[in-house]
């Protein structure tokens, strides 16, 4: 958070100076009271604290008073561009969750805490020892996966439960000490070396210890840092094991449930379809498109368990 209150000091400073250059009559209010500025950065800060509790409500009126903040502070300044340029990803996140009273938050909304998964610019490990991009990956295709040994084994993709090329979200950046990073949506299972042996991706912390591959091995590494980032683009692949190596690291191909175990147990009847599709030479037992958005078999599963057993589906912040 101290990154981002410095990166407002000096976009504040920066305004400042410009303003000097002022043209017309008119004064610009930051010349005569520059603190006025502090203000407007205090607001950005506290609606982007809210916006990762997933307070919407709140954020969204953060949002709005800190651009009306910033409009009225930089009138008649040649820095006022700057204001209304400067901070797009607040707008944005405006344009996108925040909606008229009483109506839901859209799917676009990244902070919706609807079912999501792997940042589409992940790379798979495929089971011939190449790796493919997330987004690129297709029912079918043979990865690397962890089986409940903690074995490193060969598996197929059955479906894509989701894929979002164009809808944006808020991801959990881990990066361990060896250099790997991985961006998960915060209700997302990652494997830990842990008696839980998943959890969700917006509690791990650093010192936790993770699993990446190696040499055709699972080895137990150290979380450096997590950090939270807005991407564009989600896609949930599922294995039959349940699991699948994203950028050598492994993760679980489930989130919104309370635990991973759980959700493999409640999805295996699209296993069996699979299976018995195969068996009889179905080429694509699950209809898929790049941009198909959630598969509607999971999505009327989820229906179902949010109607008859909430109890089961994550409620926490994302």
């Amino acid at each position: 958070m101290s990154s981002i209150i410095n990166l407002f000091v000096f976009i504040c400073a920066f305004i400042i100076l410009i303003s000097q250059l002022s043209f017309g009559q008119l004064p610009c209010p930051v010349e005569e009271d520059p603190v006025q500025l502090a203000e407007c950065a205090q607001l950005d800060v506290q609606a982007i604290i809210q916006a990762a509790k997933g307070n919407l409500k709140l954020f969204c009126n953060l949002a709005e008073r800190y651009m009306e903040c910033f409009k009225t502070k930089t009138r008649n300044c040649i820095g006022g561009w700057a204001a209304e340029g400067g901070f797009t990803e607040l707008q944005n996140l405006a344009q996108w969750c925040c909606v008229n009273p009483g109506v839901q938050e859209p799917d676009e909304c990244p902070l919706r805490r609807n079912p999501k998964c792997f940042s589409g610019d992940g790379h798979v490990s495929m089971a011939n020892g190449e790796t493919k991009i997330l987004r690129d990956l297709r029912p079918g295709d043979r990865v690397l996966v962890m089986n409940s040994k903690q074995q490193i084994v060969e598996d197929e993709v059955i479906m894509m439960l989701d894929s979002q090329p164009n809808r944006p979200a808020l991801f959990y950046s881990i990066e361990t000490e060896t250099g790997h990073h991985l961006s998960l949506t915060g209700n997302h299972f990652i494997a830990v070396n842990h008696n839980d042996r998943f959890l969700p991706a917006n509690k791990i912390k650093a010192h936790d210890t993770v699993f990446i591959h190696h040499h055709g091995r699972l080895q137990p590494v150290i979380v450096r840092n997590v950090t939270e980032e807005y991407k564009v683009g989600y896609f949930t692949p599922m294995t039959g094991q349940g699991t699948i190596i994203v950028n050598g690291m492994a993760a679980s191909c489930y989130s919104s449930v309370i635990s991973h175990d759980l959700a493999h147990y409640m999805l295996a009847p699209l296993r069996w379809w699979y299976r018995l599709a195969k068996l009889f030479s179905v080429e694509q037992p699950f209809s898929y498109s790049p941009d198909s958005g959630i598969h509607w078999l999971p999505q009327a599963m989820l229906q179902l368990t949010e109607q008859y057993l909430p109890s089961v589906l994550t409620t926490q912040s994302l």
